[in-house]
């Protein structure tokens, strides 16, 4: 209920995301969101990432809209989604009493490479809704996550994203497992290093 007017994901998406991010705990790493837009589901994985002290919990956007649309997306031309800042996601975060996280302002990963280049992670939300920007971020975090990480496209299946469609049907990955989730998860878990 708090985090409803804060999200476009519908609740069972926003339930599915819980759930990683709350059952991911016994692994070492932190939790990255990139594509924050007004925080719902950053606050939600934050809240539900709180059970495990050690983890870092980093929200990015650019808070000026989809960046990196391009001929493989329909709906996108850039700049959609800008009605938002970092005051609104902060302002959410500090209703739930959460504190467990670090807001990256800027195109991921590009303007934080050296922040996080020598992170861990083992969970990983990408909704950024176009195939450039989440192929960017995939390419980058995916040697990043640990044996067992979880990453999570969101808007897999969706009309007008048929970019990140695109690109989670193109990714092939060896050392790991690809759920096609009805509900506009394409999800990812690693199984080897």
């Amino acid at each position: 209920e708090i985090i409803k007017d804060f999200t476009l994901v519908d609740k069972y998406r926003c339930y599915e995301l819980w759930y990683f991010a709350k059952n991911i705990v016994p692994l070492d790493g932190d939790v990255i969101e990139i594509g924050v837009w007004k925080g719902g589901t950053g606050a939600l994985i934050a809240k539900s990432s709180e059970f495990n002290i050690n983890s870092k919990v980093y929200l990015c956007d650019t808070f000026e809209g989809v960046v990196k649309a391009g001929e493989n997306d329909s709906r996108y031309k850039g700049g959609e989604h800008a009605d938002t800042n970092e005051d609104i996601v902060r302002g959410l975060l500090a209703k739930l009493d959460v504190s467990n996280f670090t807001i990256l302002k800027g195109i991921f990963p590009d303007d934080f490479k050296e922040q996080t280049e020598n992170k861990t992670f083992k969970f990983c939300h990408i909704d950024v809704d176009v195939y450039s920007s989440a192929k960017d971020i995939f390419d980058f975090i995916w040697p990043r996550i640990c044996v067992g990480g979880v990453v999570v496209f969101d808007d897999c299946g969706f009309h007008g994203c048929d970019g990140v469609t695109k690109l989670f049907n193109e990714i092939d990955v060896p050392n790991g497992f690809k759920i096609y989730n009805l509900n506009g998860h394409g999800i990812i878990t690693k199984s080897s290093l």
